[in-house]
């Protein structure tokens, strides 16, 4: 089957990502989920780390697959999405598909970016979620320094122009009740991204914790489906296409 690279978003862990890497190795894939730079760790480890660091983090764990798989799905959630975009454009010739999940072009006012991710989270996990999780979540983001929030939005900044240049498949997956990331962000991504062969799948109930929240298994169904059509490249045309579940 296939290799899989899932990068999970701004002040979060591999566990955002979590029910999608468990699909996906259920399916017989070989699934990588590494942490970002600065990520996981204290706040003074944040506080040394740029929007640079983060790509450069993940550029190392996809150059390791690369020279042994040759091809790669990679996959992002929220800020991982715009990690993901910008090495598909970089390493076009080996990215057999890339998937943006809750991928933020446009978000809410800065200022209350942190209390919203709060609430997203709490919200989004209240249905099985796991309290110890819930806490984690709550105090990463009470512990992420503003320096931080800079450098997201200078990744946004410089990954939107770049949205353009995105010629390998793309699935792009948006909760309609996001509360941290604007639905048109989806919209935009696959408007503008200059392949042929590309979907947009807006779900109607999902809020920003897509891979967790009430349409879980709906995306992830879509998520393997798309990659397993890449994959197996038997009985899936090349489309543009929007869908809302």
């Amino acid at each position: 089957m296939g290799v899989c690279l899932l990068i999970h978003g701004f002040t979060g862990s591999p566990y955002e990502v979590e029910p999608l890497a468990d699909a996906l190795r259920a399916q017989g894939h070989l699934v990588v989920t590494p942490t970002l730079a600065g990520h996981g760790g204290s706040r003074d480890q944040m506080m040394g780390v740029s929007w640079r660091d983060w790509i450069v983090s993940v550029e190392k764990v996809l150059l390791e697959l690369i020279a042994e798989h040759q091809r790669v799905h990679i996959v992002g959630f929220s800020m991982g999405g715009l990690i993901a975009a910008y090495l598909a454009i970089q390493y076009r010739d080996h990215i057999q598909s890339l998937t943006m999940m809750s991928s933020p072009i446009y978000t809410i006012n800065p200022k209350q970016l942190f209390r919203t991710i709060a609430e997203a989270i709490q919200v989004s996990m209240r249905s099985g979620g796991r309290q110890e999780d819930v806490a984690r979540y709550l105090a990463k983001v009470k512990g992420t320094p503003v320096r931080s929030v800079r450098h997201f939005r200078r990744l946004v900044q410089t990954v939107k122009p770049l949205i353009e240049q995105i010629e390998v498949p793309l699935l792009v997956v948006q909760g309609e009740k996001d509360d941290l990331v604007e639905a048109r962000s989806a919209a935009y991504i696959h408007d503008q991204a200059r392949c042929s062969d590309k979907q947009l799948h807006f779900f109607s109930e999902s809020r920003h914790m897509i891979c967790h929240d009430c349409q879980a298994d709906v995306v992830l169904s879509v998520v393997t489906e798309f990659i397993a059509g890449k994959e197996s490249g038997d009985g899936y045309e090349q489309r543009d296409e929007s869908i809302t579940s």
